[in-house]
């Protein structure tokens, strides 16, 4: 018998067992001064009485505290994942058999990244994978602090829709995009249903003035219940360390990509995860509508997708794809999947399945069809190169807070942001820059933020009369068998 199996058996056990010995004070006690693992039978218990308010937050806010004091084994943090997920609503595939009698042989395949600066890799991702047929359920989110969010990059591009309950977005998923092929849609990016995983919401809300937001249990729990609150057979995760990531440094990464990896095949997902650096900005663009418009020329000009500008984008999308293709069956293994998935890049076939995204969802397909008519910022101003060499990095951390300053990040979640501001750089790390060279030009409304912007990014390059080889950008290769180095011949064609 599997794990994922055994697992399975004892959820149906643990459902039918009596709770009458169990209390708030029981749990705390457990975790807290015995330091013993809890049963799932006791984590669904605890969650749902949360859930339903007889679990007081003061109580949960202690449980969470022993959480990170004492730790959770494997099994407990599926559990308290599955928990969390059957707190709130999920994604019904079977309730959608009167629009496609086979939706249940589909393959419904994400990603997750744990997110970085100008990481726009999901709106390439979804419509690439989906002209191989697969079915992507992608449930995104806002940006905050340094990091950006799809869901903002997405609502620059006007009318498009966000909002979808998880009826709606399963219909929308399986709805025929119209033309003579008459197929499916098949990609779809919306924000997280209000409906969905509820308890991690205010689970997360308490997490976050308790200092607990860190913990790696409590991590991976969070994480993987939005994602398999979807319900997909297979889930890729983009794992990032570095400068501009929360965790700085490899091994922090690979423990976390290991750990929801084992919650994922807990749970019945097929999961895998690329550990990949996050030193500097990926792709050129910073800034809402300033990265979508970069994903437009890389999905539609095979001379942007091909740019040196854009290397380090396209290379992540599509290994990130190539392991999708090979979880959805369409691939025999990461090389040839990263073969097909390139040639559909290349071919058009992304780009056509983007405009049906869009298109479906509302978006002004005029616009992303020409955005070089998109108005540009009120303010701009060039950052010029203070000496002669090579560019050999650029901070990311601190491109991600400038971003925040001109208006393209948010401080708190209540903040707006505005699509039209950011950066676009002209040079890549592993470029050779003239002194008084452009390297990157600043865009806001922020008209008093433009100077200190522009001294910031500056200061954000780092410069070496040397060549230097760049470090790889995908480092590790990680599944439930364990951790490989990644093979960088796959980028040798």
């Amino acid at each position: 018998m599997s794990d994922t199996q055994n697992f399975r058996q004892r959820k149906s056990q643990w459902s039918e067992a009596k709770h009458d010995h169990l209390t708030p004070q029981f749990i705390l006690a457990k975790k807290r001064y015995n330091q013993e693992p809890h049963t799932p039978a006791e984590i669904a218990w605890f969650i749902e009485q949360f859930t339903q308010g007889h679990v007081k937050d003061y109580q949960m806010t202690a449980w969470l505290m022993a959480i990170c004091l004492n730790g959770m084994n494997g099994v407990e943090t599926a559990a308290l994942c599955d928990a969390m997920v059957d707190s709130g609503e999920v994604m019904d595939w079977s309730s959608c058999t009167s629009i496609c009698k086979n939706v249940n042989n589909l393959h419904k395949c994400d990603k997750h990244s744990t997110g970085g600066v100008g990481d726009k890799v999901s709106l390439i991702l979804a419509p690439l994978v989906a002209s191989f047929d697969l079915v992507v359920p992608m449930m995104a989110g806002r940006g905050l602090g340094h990091t950006g969010g799809t869901i903002d990059k997405l609502e620059s591009i006007p009318g498009y829709r966000t909002q979808y309950t998880s009826e709606e977005f399963a219909k929308l998923l399986l709805s025929s995009t119209g033309g003579s092929d008459d197929r499916r849609l098949n990609a779809a990016i919306v924000s997280p249903s209000k409906a969905m995983v509820p308890a991690d919401k205010r689970m997360y809300a308490l997490r976050d003035v308790t200092s607990t937001v860190s913990c790696l249990p409590l991590q991976i729990s969070s994480i993987m219940s939005k994602k398999i609150a979807e319900r997909p057979d297979s889930l890729v995760l983009d794992v990032k360390f570095g400068l501009g990531s929360f965790n700085k440094n490899v091994e922090e990464s690979l423990q976390l990509a290991s750990g929801m990896i084992e919650t994922g095949e807990l749970c019945g997902i097929n999961t895998a995860a690329l550990v990949t650096r996050m030193d500097s900005p990926l792709g050129y663009a910073v800034g809402n509508w300033l990265e979508v418009k970069e994903c437009i020329e890389i999905m539609s000009s095979r001379e942007a997708a091909l740019s040196e500008l854009s290397a380090d984008l396209v290379n992540i999308t599509v290994v990130l794809a190539g392991q999708m293709l090979v979880q959805g069956g369409k691939a025999s293994n990461l090389r040839d999947g990263v073969a097909k998935a390139k040639e559909n890049l290349l071919n058009g076939n992304a780009w056509n399945k983007f405009r049906e995204m869009v298109s479906a969802q509302g978006g002004d397909v005029d616009t992303i069809d020409f955005p070089e008519q998109y108005s540009k910022a009120k303010f701009s101003a060039e950052v010029k190169s203070s000496q002669t060499g090579y560019l050999i990095s650029v901070n990311a951390l601190e491109v991600g807070l400038v971003g925040v300053n001109i208006g393209a990040g948010r401080k708190s979640v209540d903040e707006s942001v505005d699509a039209r501001a950011g950066i676009v750089f002209h040079k890549r790390p592993g470029m050779y820059v003239v002194e008084g060279e452009t390297v990157a030009t600043v865009y806001t409304e922020r008209d008093d933020q433009l100077a200190n912007a522009v001294e910031r990014i500056l200061y954000s390059c780092t410069f070496s009369i040397d060549q230097i080889e760049l470090p790889p950008l995908i480092t590790n290769f990680v599944t439930k068998e364990g951790v490989e180095d990644f093979d960088q011949s796959i980028f040798v064609e």
